[in-house]
This record gives C-alpha cells, sequence and structure tokens, in this order.
C-alpha cells in the first residue's frame, strides 16, 4: 500500500505539473469486434464476460492476474468532446451511461500510473468495484481508495452531478461486476488494427516520471 500510494502520488504531482483540463465523460465504452459481442449474446447470455487482470502496466501492480473484470474507456477527444473516432481495439463500440454502472454502492481505486516505451501519452488504470465484494476487499488493502467527488483522476461534479475526467492521462477503467449489453447501444468506428499482446506491454521502466 505503501508503495501504491508512492505512486498515486507521482500521477497527481505529473497531471498537476502537466495542467490539463478535465472534460465530461457520460459513458463507459468497450470497443471490439462485432463477433465479440456475438459471442456475449450467444454464450454469456448478453453478459461482457470477465477475465483476468492481465499484466499491463507496472509488472508489481498487485492486481494483477489477481481479480476478474472487463476493461472500459472513458476519455474524450480533447478538440470535439466526443468519443474517439477511432479505436485500436475494433470496430464495435460498446456505449453504457455511467450512472448505470457506478451508482452510490460502487468504490473506485487507484490501480496503476504508467507508460509504455516510444509512447507519448501516460495512462492511468482504476478499478471499480462495488463495495463489499471480494475484489472490493482485495482492493481495499492494496489500493488507494479515491474518493467519489473529489480526486485528480475522475469525479463526480457536485453541481451537475456528470462525470468528469482528467485530459492529462488516458484512462482505463477495470470494471470488475458484470454488464449486460441491453444496458447500452452500439455505434460502428474506425478500427485502426493493432495486434498488441493480449497480456498486456510492460511499463516503460526507464521514465522517470512513472516510476517510483
Amino acid at each position: 500500500m505503501n508503495e501504491m500510494k508512492q505512486l498515486h502520488n507521482k500521477a497527481v504531482e505529473f497531471l498537476g505539473k502537466k495542467g490539463g483540463e478535465f472534460m465530461f465523460g457520460d459513458f463507459f465504452y468497450r470497443d471490439k469486434t462485432e463477433e465479440y459481442y456475438n459471442y456475449c449474446r450467444h454464450r454469456c447470455r448478453g453478459f461482457l464476460p470477465l477475465h483476468l487482470k492481465n499484466e499491463n502496466g507496472d509488472p508489481a501492480s498487485p492486481v494483477s492476474g489477481c481479480i476478474k473484470g472487463v476493461f472500459l474507456g472513458v476519455n474524450v477527444d480533447l478538440k470535439t468532446g466526443n468519443l474517439p473516432a477511432t479505436s485500436p481495439f475494433g470496430y464495435c463500440r460498446f456505449y453504457v451511461p455511467v450512472e448505470h454502472v457506478y451508482g452510490p454502492d460502487f468504490n473506485l481505486y487507484f490501480a496503476d500510473f504508467y507508460c509504455h516505451s516510444g509512447s507519448k501519452s501516460h495512462h492511468l488504470s482504476l478499478i471499480l468495484t462495488r463495495a463489499n465484494s471480494d475484489a472490493d476487499i482485495f482492493c481495499s488493502i492494496r489500493l488507494p481508495r479515491l474518493n467519489r467527488m473529489n480526486n485528480p483522476f475522475l469525479y463526480q461534479d457536485p453541481v451537475t452531478q456528470r462525470m468528469m475526467h482528467t485530459t492529462g492521462a488516458w484512462i482505463e477503467i477495470f470494471y470488475t461486476e458484470t454488464i449486460h449489453i441491453n444496458s447500452g447501444w452500439f455505434e460502428m468506428v474506425k478500427w485502426v488494427y493493432n495486434a498488441g499482446e493480449k497480456t498486456g506491454k510492460p511499463k516503460n521502466a526507464s521514465c522517470r516520471l512513472c516510476n517510483i
């Protein structure tokens, strides 16, 4: 926990110096192929299947390979305020309103701050768990818990009640509960194919900004 707090402070310091803005993030989204969503419909009763957290990011992460969930995006395009027009993960985008999956009985945790070799951007991993679930108990003793209404990454504006996210780093949400596809809708986007690594890419160990 002490090391995770140090990494959390690194992320806060980075965003403070970068001076990024905050944008509205009304939707979580997941970009995959149509074949993936057909699998969800016919093999998973309409639910997005949960998988073990991969090894993407810091190799010392206490949650990699230990809890199950599904990755969701939240960032919007800084210039347009819309969701990204392209995706490296697939051409079929599933939208779900934030309020449908991030209720008052959920907890948000800081899980990682990292970059990859050759990349110009930094990434934040946040984990969203249902309070008192097995995943929540696991995270509560290993990760810094974030205040829903007051944190520099993803917070709920007390006036508008809308979710706001930083533009200073790319955020990935690891959501540990199941989501039914009937709770959202779909849209096609341009797929900029990137084979990537299913096990995740390692953190850039030489970056002074995101290593402790």
